[in-house]
């Protein structure tokens, strides 16, 4: 029997695990070699991993390959079997319900599964988790904030309640001049799935995970929308008046006091000069609202032509070193429960701001039925927003518009 010294670096211990034709995840043989294809989405990223990596593994050849994120499952499903595709590649964690259903991604051996989940934020790794197997490791995770403009704030206190917001504006607003004093994008369902948190709903259920309650006509969720559609006396626009560059783009520009938007917001920001902060969502009503939370995983293909190779990636991605060229290159919030291994980030005030609503952000479903809730979510919004429709009447619709797509997806609810 063929061993493998257990390196992951995260928690430093080794371990010895049998080998089998696919050997166990993350587990590191003496005198790995060979080719290793990997998909990653920045080109800078993956130079300085592929170069830290050569380091430890010479004897291994990497050829990258710059693919976006959003497009690695069809992409694989279509590349693997025709064996052109990757070793290891990344996506987004709402995508893994698919990806697992359509045989795309190697499981994790229990032991392996049980150092990444001693080691990451739980959250994160339930992401990867499907049947109670391990699928994925990941390796970043983000969530929305709410950013505001020190110099425009001037001595107010940062708002901690959306009733402080709306008393600031009431004070700053001026229609007349289009300005606004909390701007962002108000259709959009990833960005405003909070407000109906607050009052208690969730999206297919509790555990977010059945996809026949889905949750868009229930009570909490009306009074969620009847809240949010309460906000349009602070931000009095259309929803064609609300997009990116009407909102976060003009916030990045100084702009605007408050907005509501994540982590990909903050380089521009600093690059213009802003003098801004990050701190978690105003609360509603008393309650500190949920919103949704991302994860960008990596995953050893099934296709994998080296699976020593890539196990071995990934865990390296994964550890603090991985993590740490990560957030020097990217930027991105690491999915380590312990910060302080990742130099700097706990350095970084903006991450940290971001880090403050982390722990009220709910993964986004994993569900394959995922992939229908997005436009209906969405419908609650934008109908709403703009009084084409009551909170009833577009509750109605979100979930003609979601049976309508369970049933094009072959599924009924």
């Amino acid at each position: 029997m063929k061993k493998f010294i257990f390196l992951l670096g995260i928690v430093l211990t080794v371990s010895l695990i049998g080998c089998s034709k696919k050997p166990a995840a993350a587990a590191v043989s003496e005198g790995i070699s060979g080719n290793l294809t990997v998909w990653m989405d920045n080109d800078d990223w993956a130079d300085a991993v592929i170069a830290a990596f050569a380091r430890q593994y010479p004897d291994v050849q990497v050829s990258y390959q710059n693919v976006g994120n959003v497009d690695t499952r069809g992409k694989v499903s279509l590349d693997g079997p025709a064996g052109i595709g990757p070793d290891v590649f990344l996506m987004p964690h709402d995508h893994i319900g698919l990806a697992v259903a359509d045989g795309l991604c190697e499981p994790f051996e229990p032991e392996v599964q049980a150092k990444y989940a001693a080691a990451m934020l739980d959250a994160s790794i339930k992401t990867c988790t499907s049947d109670g197997k391990l699928y994925a490791v990941p390796v970043s995770t983000e969530n929305i904030a709410f950013f505001y403009n020190k110099d425009l704030l001037g001595d107010t206190p940062v708002p901690q309640s959306f009733e402080e917001v709306a008393a600031f504006a009431r004070s700053w607003n001026n229609p007349t001049q289009n300005k606004w004093a909390l701007r962002w994008q108000v259709d959009d369902a990833y960005h405003n799935y909070f407000f109906l948190t607050a009052f208690g709903m969730r999206v297919f259920g509790p555990n977010m995970d059945d996809y026949h309650n889905p949750g868009f006509d229930s009570r909490e969720a009306a009074r969620g929308i009847d809240f949010y559609k309460s906000l349009r006396a602070i931000y009095n626009v259309n929803v064609s008046d609300a997009d990116w560059n009407a909102t976060v783009a003009a916030f990045q520009n100084g702009e605007v006091p408050f907005t509501i938007t994540g982590p990909w917001a903050i380089a521009d920001a600093k690059k213009n000069g802003v003098n801004f902060g990050v701190t978690k969502l105003p609360t509603i009503n008393g309650v500190q609202p949920r919103c949704f939370s991302g994860n960008v995983i990596a995953v050893v293909s099934s296709y994998a032509k080296n699976f020593d190779a890539a196990f071995a990636l990934v865990d390296f991605l994964a550890s603090p070193e991985g993590q740490t060229i990560q957030f020097e290159q990217t930027g991105k919030l690491t999915t380590l429960k312990d910060t302080s291994l990742v130099g700097g980030i706990n350095e970084d005030a903006f991450l940290m701001g971001i880090a403050e609503q982390s722990p009220y952000a709910d993964p986004m479903p994993i569900i394959p039925e995922v992939n229908q809730m997005w436009d209906a979510l969405k419908n609650l919004f934008t109908f709403t927003w703009d009084n084409s429709l009551t909170t009833a009447e577009a509750q109605a619709k979100a979930m003609e518009t979601y049976d309508t797509a369970l049933q094009l997806a072959g599924k009924k609810r």
